[in-house]
């Protein structure tokens, strides 16, 4: 099976096979590897040996003591990097080799996920927004499966909030999401009405509280920026523009050439792939040139590979953004990245100072994340 952790020699076939593909990865990445070892004293071997030794099905340890300590002894990091973006993101065989989880451990998380959320609902302000949350000047919108309010704690001079109607931020259909995103960008559109000056729109989802989110309660953040967009997305059309002037060509369509041609990309007539620079775990990238409100293959993406996320892969904790071009804007694309924020029944947090000043540290390995959701789509 493929591995982010033997990259390498993916990456060695395409400089024989796929040239104009190679000439285009090292354009925009540099990938390297080491190796690292240890000694480890007699006194923590068989602890060694709980921690790490594989296990069957039923959870019992099927390594010896010196089977693991061989296995564990000398451990292969992989890094990546991106030349442009300055993103890079550390791969340990150790991390990278860890298997899914079995069904048994995803059915019990899912009955302790089910029985925290049914418990925040009580007196849940979310669930009842109309009475309970305040409203933009224009008043609210309704979706079939949400409505809008004003942010009471703005981000920004437009910011606002899509109260989902389920309290459950996990429990949500192909209908549900799409509503919710297409609630999202009637609002841009109210904004753009409203005040002309403001242009940038931006949708975020935070689920659940690991990952950012106030109130348990499903509910996205939609926001709208004037003259500049917002710092990440500026950032990103820099790069956009200043790979257009030293190549000619399309930085966004060329990421995706290079994840496609390395085995990362979904098996869709669409541009989503499994990042090998990724932010956190999991991070899923879908490149669309068209509005996602007006796309159903978009929506119907967004939503699978969540569904995967959540039902097979067990995440219960995640961020989901849409970044934008202005309004009438063409040749930049829409941006939707998501990305796994952890175990909510875990007290470690997911992001250290390592991925704020250093790299990013990458349990999962992305051959897996896209294996996973091409099998499942």
């Amino acid at each position: 099976m493929d591995s982010i952790i033997n990259i390498e020699d993916k990456i060695n076939k395409l400089q024989k096979k796929d040239k104009e593909s190679y000439k285009l990865f090292k354009a925009i990445f540099n990938v390297s590897s080491a190796s690292g070892t240890m000694k480890i004293p007699s006194t923590f071997r068989e602890k060694v040996r709980l921690y790490f030794g594989k296990k069957d099905h039923e959870g019992n340890i099927t390594e010896s003591v010196n089977e693991v300590i061989e296995r564990i002894g000398t451990q292969k990091v992989v890094k990546t990097y991106n030349k442009w973006t300055g993103s890079g993101s550390l791969f340990n065989s150790l991390r990278a080799g860890r298997p899914g989880m079995r069904e048994e451990e995803l059915q019990d998380q899912k009955k302790k996920i089910d029985e925290y959320i049914h418990k925040s609902g009580e007196g849940c302000d979310f669930c009842q927004p109309e009475i309970y949350t305040p409203e933009d000047i224009f008043g609210r919108i309704k979706g079939k499966y949400c409505i809008t309010g004003a942010n009471i704690a703005k981000y920004d001079a437009w910011s606002s909030i899509i109260f989902f109607n389920k309290h459950n931020p996990l429990d949500f259909t192909q209908d549900e999401i799409s509503d919710y995103i297409d609630t999202g960008f009637k609002w841009f559109k109210k904004v753009k009405n409203q005040d002309k000056s403001f242009k940038f729109p931006l949708f975020l989802w935070n689920c659940l509280p690991k990952a950012g989110a106030s109130q348990v309660h499903g509910h996205a953040q939609i926001l709208m920026t004037d003259n500049i967009p917002y710092a990440k997305t500026q950032f990103l059309r820099k790069i956009f523009r200043e790979y257009m002037r030293l190549t000619g060509r399309n930085y966004f369509k060329d990421l995706y050439k290079v994840h496609k041609a390395l085995g990362l990309s979904l098996d869709a007539d669409i541009m989503g792939f499994a990042n090998i620079t990724p932010l956190k775990e999991k991070e899923f990238i879908i490149i669309s040139y068209q509005n996602p409100s007006k796309s159903d293959e978009v929506k119907k993406t967004i939503h699978r590979v969540l569904r995967c996320y959540i039902d097979r892969m067990g995440m219960n904790s995640f961020n989901l953004a849409i970044s934008c071009p202005a309004f009438g804007e063409s040749m930049y694309p829409y941006l939707i990245q998501m990305v796994d924020r952890g175990n909510i029944f875990k007290s470690t947090a997911d992001i250290g100072a390592m991925e704020l000043y250093g790299s990013s540290v990458i349990a999962d390995d992305p051959y897996y994340v896209i294996n996973t959701i091409n099998e499942f789509i």
